[in-house]
């Protein structure tokens, strides 16, 4: 009878390279002709959106634009407050050696900063600096031996595989809707200004078939009154929502990760029953991934020999980055800040804006140190009689400490950092108390190379042990496992453990003696 090897295949993403770029995007923004020159720039944020991932020969080609929003005060209006919104499109490559068009490719980006300057009265010069990460994969079936048949008294060493399988990775939007009334005693709305949001996933529930997302979105929006004494008011709402996606290939028991990103917020105002500007309506679009994957279990086959004969045994490494596990916790920061002399005294706090910038991560123990900056914009205005309105910045570093379960070095994080909710206080003209919630997400990666069995062959060959001693003694080293000795001397790993009265192969230390006695086999 032929030697023969019994295969198994297992679908598998492999992890073809990674590599990250920063980027400097430059541009001018411009003030529209129907707005009044600028004489001091407030704020001027910024948000990433991701529109375009294609995969070509050794690179990612990646393009976005930033959305900037710029607030400023002018001395030649009629209102001290006025507001820019502004679009840069880009287009960078991340190299990644061995890519195709036929692959897959998954991109973070991450606006790290901001830097910009009034070049004149109707031109602001832009500096943005952006960090992509790109990561190539590459979706295959892989033959791996799993038993070798037709061949006497052979030896085979077995595995159980575990790994984690992606199911689907889908791209989608979500659209949220608010409605809302100012009370009787709110000023009404002449203009929005600005708004700031986050969107925070509650619940998502995977059943048989389909996907359930539930979540809210909160949004703080600063709008203009009619009060010619510059009335800035700010309205903090949470609009809540709800998402059923459905997908055939999905089960209850697999396992999730979910990114969504507010892409753009539409505000209508209208009037109510009295024919004042105080109805509200808010569509909030939100960009959405999520990523579905399944554990597989798969034996394998991870060597063979046999006593007395010569086989030749093919092996191929395979190269997998797995997601282990996704992870979240909430912290509680709370921050004094002191507004230095050199800036006008507070009167009244029109707005603070946080942002979250994660800055480097440790695996220590069981455990992920994240180390981080939250950095803060605080609006407000100053001066009694005539009221005029500043800004002022200021970053605090923070750190926080994740239990994760066993850690090893080929382990990699991707942590995701979300300002949940802001609040702040004034304790006089000089100094704000800062409340803020974060919610920080990690995603636990390992690269993992697993060596599989693509072919064995019996080279017809007998081995003659009748040389050796009939017994040999052999002292344990570093790294040995009976298997490998048995594999050197011929022999089996059951005949070893009989000689030495071994109960379980685990059982052996470094610098035991072992008896391996020549065992002859023979047919009859």
């Amino acid at each position: 009878m032929v030697m023969e090897l019994v295969k198994d295949i297992f679908d598998i993403e492999q992890l073809v390279g990674h590599n990250t770029l920063q980027t400097i995007i430059e541009g001018d923004i411009l003030v529209p002709d129907i707005k009044p020159d600028i004489n001091k720039i407030l704020t001027v944020e910024g948000d990433i959106h991701i529109n375009k991932i294609e995969v070509q020969e050794n690179r990612i080609v990646v393009g976005g634009n930033i959305r900037f929003k710029v607030l400023y005060v002018s001395e030649k209006g009629d209102e001290l407050l006025y507001n820019i919104d502004s679009n840069t499109g880009f287009q960078e490559d991340i190299i990644i050696e061995g890519l195709n068009s036929q692959m897959k490719a998954d991109v973070k980006a991450e606006l790290e900063h901001i830097d910009y300057n009034l070049n004149n009265e109707r031109k602001i010069g832009i500096k943005a600096v952006i960090n992509l990460e790109g990561r190539g994969i590459e979706k295959t079936s892989v033959e791996f031996g799993q038993d070798i048949e037709g061949i006497d008294n052979i030896e085979v060493l077995k595995s159980d595989l575990e790994y984690n399988h992606m199911v689907i990775s889908d791209k989608f939007n979500i659209v949220a809707h608010g409605n809302f009334e100012l009370g009787e005693n709110e000023e009404e709305i002449k203009e929005i200004l600005k708004w700031d949001g986050v969107v925070l996933e509650r619940e998502t529930r995977l059943e048989d078939g389909k996907v359930l997302i539930s979540g809210d979105v909160f949004l703080d929006i600063m709008y203009k009154t009619w009060d010619r004494n510059l009335n800035i008011e700010v309205l903090k709402t949470t609009i809540p929502f709800k998402h059923t996606m459905e997908i055939p290939e999905v089960y209850a028991d697999m396992m999730y990760k979910l990114r969504m990103n507010i892409e753009d917020v539409y505000i209508n105002v209208d009037q109510n029953l009295d024919g004042e500007n105080k109805l509200i309506q808010i569509e909030v679009s939100m960009d959405a991934n999520i990523v579905i994957m399944e554990k597989h279990k798969k034996v394998i086959m991870v060597d063979a020999y046999v006593p007395n004969k010569s086989i030749e045994i093919e092996k191929e490494v395979i190269k997998l980055n797995e997601n282990m596990a996704f992870y979240s916790s909430e912290i509680f920061l709370r921050e004094s800040v002191n507004i230095p002399s050199s800036h006008p005294p507070i009167d009244e706090v029109y707005s603070v804006v946080a942002r979250s910038v994660p800055i480097n991560y440790n695996l220590v123990g069981n455990r992920v140190i994240l180390e981080g900056i939250l950095e803060n914009i605080i609006i407000y205005s100053s001066g009694q009689e005539k009221k005029s309105v500043y800004s002022y910045k200021e970053e605090f570093p923070f750190d926080h400490h994740m239990e994760v379960g066993e850690i090893k070095e080929d382990m990699e994080v991707d942590t995701d950092i979300l300002v949940q909710n802001m609040d702040f206080h004034k304790i006089n003209e000089n100094t704000l108390e800062l409340r803020v919630n974060l919610v920080i997400s990690y995603e636990i990666r390992q690269k993992r190379n697993i060596e599989i069995i693509t072919n064995a062959e019996d080279l017809g060959i007998d081995i003659d042990i009748k040389g050796r001693p009939s017994f040999t003694i052999y002292f344990i080293k570093e790294g040995d496992t009976l298997w490998d000795i048995a594999k050197k001397y011929h022999t089996r790993i059951k005949d070893i453990m009989e000689s030495n009265n071994i109960e379980n192969p685990q059982d052996i230390r470094v610098g035991d003696q072992i008896i391996i006695e020549k065992v002859y086999d023979f047919n009859f």
